[in-house]
This record gives structure tokens, C-alpha cells and sequence, in this order.
């Protein structure tokens, strides 16, 4: 009995070091915390379609709320080719709930605008965390595939346009979420 003890207090003091130092790595991981507020993932016939998610970055602030529209594809007027799991669209919503809630709001009321009604926003497409010195014009157009109305989220790049296509009814349960989230947490 005794030799055992022994030898777990020697295997313990050595793997201290190594705790140690993957402690250490972690504070300066090139790869940074979101703290998830509220997620809509909608399928259908199994192929993704979009991703949305209602976040912030634990390591940010002051507090910086984002939308993330998910992977942008190829394309345009409803036709795009998705190839890119990398890069994300951000929005930035606000540094409070409040003010998350609001733009969130601004967005899904533009959805009963006439087909093609275009507004911008700021937003941010770049891999896996937002950058916010790399705002850019972001074009929220609305569309209307069959009977569901859907927003087109594009960016510009060069000769062509980088989109993703978000149903109302999935914004529509982002925001209450997000709303639900805003109750159950009053203080953020």
C-alpha cells in the first residue's frame, strides 16, 4: 500500500510540469472563446443550409454581441456554390443585450420590405472570430423563394459575390432565443 502511494505522488509531480505548461500554451492560443448566446441550424433534406448564431468573444472588452450568418458561398440571385467551411460572416450587434436585441430586431423587420429591397449593414467576413478593424459594407437584400421569404447576406469580392441565404422563420427563432437568453440573464 505504501508503495503505491509512492508511486502515484511520483507520477503526480511529474505530470505537474505538463500541466503547467498547457496551462501556459492556452493563454496564448491563437484560437479564441465564443460565449454562444443563441444558435439556429436549419436543414433540410440532411444539406445545411445556414448557421446562425448569436455570440461574443469571451477574451473582448469591452462586450462586442455579433450575428454570425454561417459560411458564405459563390454566387448570387438564389444560386451559390458553397465550398468555403473557413470564413464566416460577422455582424456586429451592439455591446449590450439591449442593443443586440434591437439590431436583431431592425434585420427581421426588413424582411417584410418588397422583394429585392436592399439595405447595408457593417459586418466582417474572416476566419472563425470577427475582426472589427475589417468592417465592410455588408448587403441584406429581400428575396422570396416559393413561399418563404429569405434574406440574402453578400459581400463583394473582386469579380464575384460571397452570399448565404437566411429563411425568416430561422430568424424569426434566432431572436427569441436571443430574447429568452435577455430574461434568463438580466444583468449582462
Amino acid at each position: 500500500m505504501k508503495t503505491l502511494k509512492k508511486s502515484i505522488m511520483v507520477l503526480l509531480l511529474a505530470a505537474m510540469p505538463v500541466i503547467a505548461f498547457a496551462q501556459d500554451a492556452e493563454k496564448k492560443s491563437v484560437l479564441r472563446n465564443r460565449v454562444e448566446i443563441a444558435q439556429v441550424e436549419s436543414e433540410e433534406a440532411n444539406i445545411r443550409f445556414t448557421n446562425l448564431e448569436v455570440f461574443y468573444m469571451y477574451d473582448e472588452s469591452p462586450r462586442q454581441y455579433y450575428l454570425s450568418v454561417g459560411n458564405l458561398g459563390i454566387g448570387g440571385d438564389l444560386i451559390s456554390i458553397n465550398f468555403d467551411p473557413i470564413y464566416e460572416l460577422f455582424i456586429p450587434l451592439g455591446s449590450t443585450l439591449e442593443e443586440a436585441v434591437a439590431k436583431l430586431q431592425e434585420i427581421k423587420a426588413f424582411y417584410k420590405k418588397p422583394k429585392r429591397s436592399s439595405m447595408q449593414l457593417d459586418g466582417c467576413l474572416s476566419a472563425m472570430y470577427p475582426d472589427n478593424n475589417k468592417l465592410e459594407p455588408v448587403t441584406l437584400t429581400t428575396r422570396k423563394i416559393i413561399l418563404t421569404k429569405t434574406m440574402e447576406f453578400s459581400v463583394p469580392r473582386d469579380n464575384y459575390l460571397r452570399v448565404t441565404y437566411v429563411p425568416k422563420a430561422d430568424f424569426a427563432s434566432l431572436l427569441t432565443s436571443v430574447k429568452v437568453y435577455k430574461k434568463l440573464h438580466p444583468k449582462q
